[in-house]
């Protein structure tokens, strides 16, 4: 008499998911029901997005289910990093609190599967999401509907989609608090070309001084508005 588990054929395996987030409770949490209810493989997590760079390339997941507000590098640079460095056999999905529309430039720009909301999509969902994106599709929550309309429509990307890697990477940095000069040694640049860098970014994005870029990089959450005042205007 044959058991019930032969009866029902071998096993099928579940994607590979590596979890990159902050808040630990959230991630372990998470973690633990999608591997438990889910039958989805858990095979890494960290903290911020520069480690998950690292842990994909060590365990090579099927996807990475990844937050946005996070310190340290940029997630959506990360996103590139990871699709150039597993030559897009790793599907990044987001996975935030804040699904904005700009995000959603963004992650299409940065080549990534998709962004699920963490206050209005169940773990059930977010674990339907991972399975959808690890079969090649992508999936956005339903609050992103109307911003995916008006791409179709030919409406512009966001003002921070059309910025490159390096002056995504000096906004941060300048959002974070830092002076020009310690921009330089973080980011192996001189200080004059980090200077050119603000100059470009302030003729690009339309605003007239650092404090408007600070304001810019909080509307787009690439900052905290406790640091809006640290800069005069």
């Amino acid at each position: 008499m044959k058991s019930d588990e032969a009866e029902k054929g071998p096993r099928v395996r579940g994607p590979r998911v590596v979890l990159v987030d902050d808040d630990e409770a959230i991630m372990r949490c998470v973690g633990r029901v999608l591997e438990l209810d889910e039958d989805i493989e858990v095979v890494g997590q960290t903290g911020h997005a520069q480690a998950g760079v690292a842990l994909v390339c060590e365990k090579r997941p099927d996807v990475v289910l990844m937050d946005i507000h996070m310190p340290g590098a940029d997630p959506f640079l990360a996103c590139r990093e990871i699709q150039t460095a597993l030559d897009g056999a790793c599907q990044v999905l987001y996975y935030t609190g804040f699904p904005r529309d700009q995000y959603l430039d963004r992650c299409i720009a940065s080549g990534a599967a998709g962004i699920v909301s963490k206050h209005t999509e169940s773990i059930r969902n977010v674990a339907l999401a991972i399975r959808h994106v690890a079969a090649g599709n992508t999936y956005f929550s339903p609050e992103l509907a109307n911003r995916l309309i008006e791409l179709e429509a030919g409406h512009p990307m966001s003002r921070i989609a059309t910025l490159t890697h390096r002056e995504i990477s000096v906004l941060r940095e300048l959002a974070a608090g830092k002076t020009q000069l310690e921009i330089a040694a973080a980011l192996d640049l001189s200080e004059r070309t980090v200077n050119k860098e603000v100059g470009d970014l302030k003729e690009k994005l339309a605003l007239r001084s650092l404090n408007e870029l600070l304001i810019f990089s909080v509307n787009e959450g690439l900052s905290h508005p406790e640091l809006i005042h640290k800069y005069g205007a």
